[in-house]
């Protein structure tokens, strides 16, 4: 059963989810002036917005720095290893709040020796058979009450 098998992704950065958090940031950017008074309640706004967009647009839920997660294995008996771009490998099970939207995977993991890991995949991260075969065995899988 191909569900029942170890899934193994090699990922890099997300493009579509860079456009996507850049068009989150410069659309309500774009309506500030058509919806108040120049000000200094404007200015906060506007530097909120930078502030988001620039810690963002580089997060390494989305594939960017060192902590991101650039290759994800995961093993017949549900538990998974995640390999960080600077090298660092961890052991770690798939949390029960992960979510899977025909568009978008939000994978968080816990890791083994404490703390928590998340990888958003959008589909431009890596090639179509890996990622099929991850959504074909997400969707046989249920979470465990450790998770």
């Amino acid at each position: 059963m191909s569900s029942a098998t170890t899934v193994e992704l090699r990922l890099v950065p997300s493009l579509k989810v860079l456009k996507f958090v850049s068009t989150l940031h410069i659309l309500p950017l774009a309506a500030l002036p058509f919806a108040m008074q120049p000000g200094p309640v404007m200015w906060a706004l506007i530097a909120a917005f930078a502030g988001s967009w620039f810690w963002l647009r580089r997060h390494p839920a989305f594939g960017f720095g060192q902590t991101a997660l650039v290759r994800l294995t995961w093993h017949e008996d549900d538990s998974w290893t995640l390999h960080e771009a600077s090298g660092v490998q961890h052991t770690a099970v798939l949390k029960g709040d992960s979510t899977r939207h025909p568009q978008w995977l939000i994978l968080r993991y816990a890791l083994k020796g404490g703390g928590t890991r998340t990888r958003v995949i959008a589909g431009d991260e890596t090639d179509a058979e890996s990622l099929r075969r991850l959504r074909a065995r997400l969707s046989a899988w249920r979470p465990s009450d450790k998770s």
